[in-house]
Parts: structure tokens; C-alpha cells; sequence
């Protein structure tokens, strides 16, 4: 009888457990509007201005992380001037006060500039992964749309982020 009862009570708890998660698909066209509408992002720091332009999002299954490819155009004092390609991968956080995915640590995994001298890449590197940093990370590249669902999942914490079929598979769970 006793075990009767606990196998009831798993079953209905784990039925409840289900009730009370929801996955949000975002595809890869989606995402890409999003970041394509973010950019050309321009900085200046320590004299340096990159400006990143024609962002290419792409997600890796494998890795079940977001990639950014862009092009990146760099001037420097002493007249240096040059273009190239950067590729930023990160993962998506959740704020559920504000129903927005943000880029979650967003790094620089491939950088290719030219007419560079050598002395400069590295410190335009460090400059180039602050401002993705800065900007990536805290403007939303998804925010969840309105209705019963969005007020639903305000309390709703990221649980996973799966990459499957070109989309983005994020699963939230109420608390």
C-alpha cells in the first residue's frame, strides 16, 4: 500500500514538473534579424574605433552555442586603417523581469585583420572582445512576445538551450 502511494505521488509530481516548463523555439532567420538589427555597432576606446558591420548568426549544433561572424573595420592612430572578419560564439541568458535573451558570454574565437602591423593585433583583440562584451552582452538579441505566455514566464528561469534543425530550442521552468 505504502509503495502504492509513493508511485502515485512521483507520477503526479512529475506530470506537475512538466506542466510547469515551456520551450520557446528561435530559429536562425529570427535571431539573425535580431543582431542584423543591432548593428553596425561602432566604439571607440584608448584611441582605437572598430565598428562591427554584416553580422552572419549562426547556430552550432554541436556545441548548442550562437555564432556572430561580422566584418570588422579598425582605425588607430598613425594612420593605420583595415578590415576583417571576426567570428563571436556565446550562449543566451534569460531575464524574466524584462521576458529578453541576452548574449551570455560572448567571446572572439577567430579574428583575421589585414595591413596590420603585428605589434597592433593582440591590443586591438582585447579592445574588439570588450566591446562585444559590453554590447552583446547587454542588449537583448530576443525578447519574448506579449500575451498570457510573457506574463507566465516573468517568474521563469532558463533551464537549457538546445540547438536543433537551424533553432534555437530554450526550455524555461516555472519556480
Amino acid at each position: 500500500m505504502r509503495r502504492a502511494i509513493i508511485a502515485l505521488f512521483l507520477m503526479l509530481s512529475s506530470h506537475t514538473a512538466a506542466a510547469l516548463s515551456y520551450t520557446v523555439e528561435i530559429s536562425e532567420e529570427e535571431l539573425q534579424e535580431k543582431v542584423a538589427a543591432m548593428m553596425p555597432l561602432e566604439k571607440k576606446k584608448f584611441f582605437v574605433k572598430v565598428i562591427f558591420s554584416n553580422p552572419k548568426v549562426e547556430l552550432a549544433q554541436n556545441a548548442n552555442q550562437i555564432g556572430i561572424y561580422s566584418q570588422m573595420d579598425i582605425s588607430a592612430p598613425g594612420g593605420i586603417k583595415s578590415t576583417g572578419n571576426t567570428k563571436v560564439t556565446g550562449t543566451l541568458s534569460y531575464d524574466p523581469g524584462k521576458s529578453e535573451f541576452f548574449f551570455k558570454n560572448p567571446a572572439i574565437v577567430d579574428m583575421k585583420i589585414s595591413a596590420v602591423p603585428e605589434l597592433y593585433v593582440a591590443p586591438i583583440k582585447e579592445i574588439a572582445q570588450l566591446i562585444v562584451e559590453k554590447v552583446l552582452a547587454t542588449t537583448p538579441v530576443y525578447k519574448l512576445k506579449g500575451g498570457d505566455l510573457k506574463r507566465d514566464l516573468t517568474k521563469a528561469m532558463l533551464k537549457s538551450v538546445v540547438v536543433e534543425n537551424k533553432q534555437l530550442l530554450v526550455e524555461l521552468e516555472l519556480f
